[in-house]
């Protein structure tokens, strides 16, 4: 037994078989090929979590396709030697600089989240003005282009313009008066030549060469003399046209010698890539996780599936296997699954060794240094092995060469024997790989083992259920008991005679029917057990639902309030600045103020605007204690409607508790006690209000720039220009945005589209900025 052997009695190479399907390159399948897993800690999380950057990549980035990533190396190899290359060979090596260079270009674009596939990329070749020369000179089955050269597309166009001439005057031997002394009135194609079938009475009268002669010697092929002297003329054009073309495949050759160490190793690195996100795609395509790591060497599996079963109807496995006395003896009943459940275990650390994801709903890894298995008939005709001897030489090599921290599978450990020497020797075996540090996954039928790994420090029992009244396995690994074979009662269910099988059981003797009883109603416990957890897990999970949408609606609560709060807080400040500018105005009115007269005047409106500022002030401060709601309301009285921004006034005298409000042009029966009453709007602050509005109307601009802003600064800035604008009377503006991402220009357009006083925005014309730059027009 050693390590290959393990790779093939877990049936590794079926993941290999999918890997390479999913490779799109030659590398990138020849790696997926050769692929084996690591037996190195270190070196395992790195292949991981190459795989879970790629698996990232994949899922939120569109990959581009490495379909046109062959594999020419042998024809750059040969091209840095001076050879010329045919058009096919050095089309493949445009193709894939093309692959490289959009391969390099998508992972640039997102380089600081995915720094392990950018250092597989980030020297790839870019020689864009060479490929762009060959896909200019070669068609797409490598024929070179009537443009690669004048000359070329001259030496075309004559030989084009040669074979016309020669089919136009042919074509005139077969139609004019020669007609009548021909055998058929068409003309053919004999070794390049164009020939008309010519009666031999009639050779003489036709001046040419003869080409060829029917079987029957009633026809010669004759090449007339004209059509000799143009097919002459077609030959030298042709041979032209071929030196041209070698010429031009020549040059070509040589550019692409002059870059092939390059392209070599990026293609190489290419091919890389294309492999790692084929593991990503099997990850995907298996539902896979990427393991996490366990402090000890051991592995844990939470309803993982066989990867080569149908996971419609594959039942979930949850076990786990340590080194560090972790070992599971696994017994139950033929048929039940146990073999399955050891190949699962065993290829799962394999595929996660070699950074593959495995399905499962969670896994947790400590690598493994080795992994050996035992799993089958492993007799041989050619060596003359027994199956007994067949896994007993497999066994004597694991024991020779275990290292520390390996996993061992062993299915049917010391079968093929005498029971009770196959029960001795098993147990032997188990002791000395648990003595030298594995984790041992073994099945077994004996009952001796069941109760040894019951009383050996290290070891635990594990069973595979088993259904007693349809008597089926369920094929559902249960840790922590032993299970009983069941052999009597499968023997009865697959038509053994009920008077045989009661035989049978009466020879089993009273103490084995005693054990099996025992087991019996021992799984009967644990089942019973299982379902009682089961139901608790099931309340603690609901109570933990329940908990959780609490926590949403508090969330939402202070989501709510923060809301508010920012609402509140721009009000505030555009009141703020609606103060400021104003004071702002008055100044300068003040400085340019003629007479005294007029300083008066502007000073009292100071006075007026800071009365204003007072009054809002004291709207601001906390309030200690709420006044009673309903206190001095009466007709006439200004107050604010709970939960409304707008002030109104009281129209009638409130009755039973009702009060009517005129609110703008609006009347509302409310309750009394949703009024507060207000002090009335100041006038003074009505009376500013215009020239405010003059202020935004001096120094309103049409025109921001958001550049290179973060997305809240900008909108932000755009807040403030729009409302400027707006006061200021404009009628339209130029938000100038850029193109980038278009992350500002979604943040400006999502914005004017919620303002109610926007009208329209487009992009601006071509030459005024295009798409970096949006035009808004307001009501």
């Amino acid at each position: 037994m050693n390590e290959m052997h393990a790779l093939q009695v877990l049936e590794f190479d079926a993941i290999q078989e999918r890997l390479q399907y999913l490779c799109e390159t030659p590398i990138g399948a020849a790696l997926a090929e050769e692929l084996i897993p690591s037996f190195d800690a270190d070196d395992v999380w790195r292949l991981l979590e190459q795989t879970r950057e790629a698996m990232d990549f994949i899922a939120k980035r569109t990959a581009p396709s490495l379909g046109a990533l062959r594999d020419p190396r042998k024809a750059l190899d040969r091209a840095s030697k001076g050879a010329a290359l045919v058009g096919e060979e050095i089309l493949q090596v445009a193709d894939s600089l093309y692959a490289m260079r959009n391969l390099k270009e998508a992972v640039k674009a997102a380089r600081a989240d995915y720094p392990i596939l950018w250092r597989h990329v980030e020297f790839l070749p870019e020689h864009k003005r060479l490929e762009d020369q060959i896909f200019d000179s070669l068609e797409s089955d490598g024929m070179v282009k009537d443009g690669a050269s004048p000359q070329l597309s001259s030496l075309r166009q004559k030989k084009r313009s040669t074979s016309q001439r020669i089919q136009d005057r042919i074509q005139s031997f077969t139609t004019g008066s020669t007609r009548e002394l021909l055998s058929d009135p068409i003309y053919t194609v004999r070794d390049g030549r164009y020939v008309i079938p010519v009666k031999s009475e009639n050779r003489g009268k036709v001046r040419g060469i003869v080409h060829d002669t029917s079987a029957t010697g009633a026809t010669v092929y004759i090449e007339p003399e004209e059509v000799l002297q143009l097919g002459n003329a077609l030959r030298e054009i042709q041979a032209a046209e071929r030196t041209e073309e070698q010429r031009i495949l020549a040059s070509l050759s040589g550019k692409v010698g002059a870059i092939a160490e390059d392209a070599i190793g990026g293609i190489e690195q290419a091919g890389f890539v294309d492999f790692l996100l084929a593991k990503a795609k099997l990850g995907y395509d298996l539902k896979g996780t990427i393991p996490q790591p366990l402090k000890s060497v051991g592995i844990k599996i939470q309803g993982g599936r066989h990867p080569l079963l149908d996971p419609a109807i594959a039942v979930p496995l949850d076990i786990e296997v340590y080194a560090d006395n972790g070992s599971v003896l696994i017994t139950g009943p033929n048929t039940g699954g146990k073999t399955v459940s050891i190949k699962t275990v065993g290829l799962f650390a394999l595929m996660a060794q070699s950074g593959i994801p495995v399905p499962a709903l969670d896994v947790r890894l400590g690598p493994f240094t080795q992994v050996w298995a035992d799993i089958g008939d492993e007799q041989s005709l050619q060596q003359s092995l027994s199956t007994f001897s067949g896994h007993i030489k497999n066994i004597a090599a694991a024991l020779n060469g275990l290292k520390k921290g390996a996993l061992v599978l062993l299915d049917e450990v010391g079968a093929g024997t005498d029971p009770a020497e196959g029960a001795a020797m098993a147990r032997a075996i188990l002791l000395d790989m648990q003595r030298k540090g594995a984790a041992i996954l073994a099945s077994t039928h004996y009952g001796e083992l069941k109760a040894f790994a019951y009383n050996t420090d290290g070891f635990q029992n594990a069973a595979m259920e088993f259904d007693v009244k349809s008597l089926r396995p369920t094929y559902r690994l249960i840790m922590g008991a032993p299970g009983a074979s069941q052999a009597l009662r499968i023997a009865e269910r697959y038509g053994i005679p009920k008077s045989v099988v009661e035989e049978a059981r009466v020879g089993l003797g009273e103490q084995q029917q005693d054990v099996a009883t025992m087991l019996e109603k021992l799984d009967q416990a644990q089942k019973q057990a299982r379902i009682a957890q089961g139901e608790a897990d099931r309340r603690l999970a609901e109570l933990k639902r329940k908990e959780k949408e609490a926590d949403a609606k508090l969330a939402e609560a202070r989501e709510v309030r923060e809301h508010a709060h920012g609402r509140a807080q721009e009000a505030i400040d555009a009141a703020l600045r609606e103060i400021r500018l104003e004071a702002a105005r008055l100044f300068d009115e003040l400085k340019r103020a003629p007479d005294q007269k007029s300083i008066e005047k502007v000073r009292q409106d100071l006075k007026d605007l800071q009365s204003v500022g007072i009054e809002f002030a004291q709207e601001l401060a906390p309030k200690k204690d709420k006044p009673a709601p309903a206190a001095g309301i009466a007709k006439g009285t200004t107050v604010r409607i709970e939960g409304y921004s707008q002030v109104g006034t009281v129209i009638e005298e409130p009755k039973g508790g009702q009060a009517v409000v005129q609110v703008g042009v609006l009347k509302m029966t409310v309750p009394v006690t949703s009024l507060s009453p207000v002090a009335a709007p100041s006038q003074n602050l009505k009376r500013a209000q215009p020239n405010v509005r003059l202020q935004k109307a001096q120094t309103a601009t049409t025109e921001i720039h958001l550049r290179a802003m973060r997305a809240e600064d900008a909108e932000r800035e755009l807040e403030r220009f729009i409302d400027d604008a707006v006061l200021g009377g404009l009628d339209s503006v130029r938000i100038v945005h850029g193109k980038g991402e278009g992350i500002l220009r979604k943040v400006t357009q999502d914005y004017l589209r919620r303002h109610p006083h926007v009208r329209s925005y487009r992009f601006a014309d071509a030459s005024e900025g295009g798409e970096g730059v949006t035009v808004a027009t307001f009501r």
